[in-house]
């Protein structure tokens, strides 16, 4: 039997153990509600289902740039050239809820030159396909070389190299067309352009066949010496010394270098030298007032960064006034003047024998004179009118009349012809 007091003590208890069962029971049901509650909101629900965007490798591309896409929301991506692998396209799409949750959630599939999607669950990157080291590349005026490695050995039967001319640094040079292609053998080697021209810009492409652009970049050729001057002349009229510009085919025209060297005019003697340099713009030198006596040889050279090129030659003398002070080379005024004199000083002298001869004519010779010319013979009087014939002194009496002391035979007067 139970004493008063313990009855009471039991009576208590049992209320108190009940609230303790409700409580612990209340907990769970009150989340589970709560859960159901979030689920069934149409707003909650729709943010699960918009896809954020990716973040994969930095260095992929998107065409569009914003945080969240939509649902079916279709982007395209790439990666920079040179990398793999090749643009795809991505979709946001709502997948089935993970494990143990009713919530859906959002998710991303891709697809890459096919109609097949696939789900991407992990994490893309930009893989570099092939390498050209920076440090490698050796560039001369007539050739191009790299060195490459493959990253990727599944990958490397199929790749090709191409060099090809792109354009010229002058347009007024004229380029030979240069292509040079080859599928590169291996995981690593060197791919060579040669027989280029110099100060030319060339394109060098890598490529995954069929059209992936692995590696491209333009090169320009180093320069060399330029030509010679075409031509080099003494400009009579100013007495200047002029020259035809060069075009930059070979390297850009930084200036001309002239060499004069004086020498004496009858013996060749070395006498002086002198060296000249001027810019590119300009393209004749007045030279400095000549020595008496003198001739001098010039030579021209054009100049690039590469150095100075081969030289056209001029050789020339002085000539002296009359007051015995120098002259430089003869203007043209100077040498027509000479040409006129030299060629009146035997038509005067035609002239001068004509007058004479024509007074000759009057005096016929003696008797005893007529051994030394030929007899007169009538000519053919065609017109009515008479001619004569009168032949040289022969040549056995050669010397015989105007020696020393000895006077020539007189003329005897001739009859003129009458009409």
């Amino acid at each position: 039997m139970l004493s008063p007091a313990r009855g009471l003590h039991a009576s208590m208890a049992l209320p108190a153990l009940a609230l303790t069962f409700f409580l612990a029971l209340a907990s769970p049901l009150l989340a589970r509600g709560q859960k159901r509650h979030g689920s069934e909101n149409p707003r909650a629900y729709q943010e699960a289902e918009k896809c954020q965007k990716p973040q994969w490798d930095s260095r992929f591309i998107f065409d569009q740039e914003q945080g969240t896409f939509n649902p079916n929301e279709v982007v395209k991506m790439w990666c920079p050239e040179g990398y793999w692998p090749p643009p795809m396209e991505i979709k946001c799409v709502t997948l089935k809820p993970r494990e143990g949750s009713t919530i859906p959630r959002s998710g991303w599939i891709v697809r890459n030159g096919t109609d097949t999607w696939h789900v991407m669950e992990g994490n893309l990157t930009c893989v570099d396909v092939l390498q050209v080291v920076p440090e490698t590349l050796k560039v001369s005026s007539t050739s191009i070389k790299l060195n490459w490695t493959c990253m990727l050995p599944h990958m490397c039967q199929h790749i090709r190299a191409r060099c090809q001319l792109e354009q010229h640094f002058s347009p007024n040079c004229e380029a030979e067309e240069v292509k040079v292609e080859e599928i590169l053998q291996g995981q690593e080697g060197i791919f060579t352009c040669s027989a280029l021209q110099p100060f030319t810009v060339y394109a060098v492409t890598i490529s995954l066949l069929p059209s992936t652009v692995l590696y491209t970049r333009l090169i320009r050729t180093k320069e060399m010496v330029p030509d010679k001057p075409e031509k080099l002349w003494l400009d009579h009229s100013t007495g200047s010394l002029r020259w035809k510009a060069l075009p930059s085919c070979k390297g850009e025209i930084i200036g001309y270098q002239l060499n004069i060297t004086t020498m004496r005019a009858e013996d060749g003697s070395f006498l002086e030298f002198s060296q000249v340099l001027v810019n590119q713009s300009v393209s004749e030198y007045m030279p400095p007032h000549q020595t008496a006596g003198s001739k001098y040889l010039v030579t021209v050279q054009g100049l690039t960064a590469a150095g100075a090129g081969a030289a056209s030659q001029l050789e020339f003398q002085t000539y002296i006034l009359v007051s015995g002070q120098p002259l430089g080379p003869w203007p043209g005024s100077a040498v027509t003047v000479v040409v006129v004199v030299v060629l009146l000083i035997p038509l005067s002298a035609g002239i001068i024998w004509f007058v004479l001869f024509r007074k000759k004519k009057k005096a016929l010779p003696s008797k005893a004179e007529e051994d030394q010319y030929t007899e007169l013979q009538p000519y053919e009087n065609v017109h009515g009118d008479n001619y004569c014939k009168i032949e040289t002194f022969l040549e056995k009496d050669e010397g015989k009349y105007g020696q020393a002391g000895e006077p020539f035979p007189k003329l005897l007067p001739v009859q003129e012809s009458q009409q």
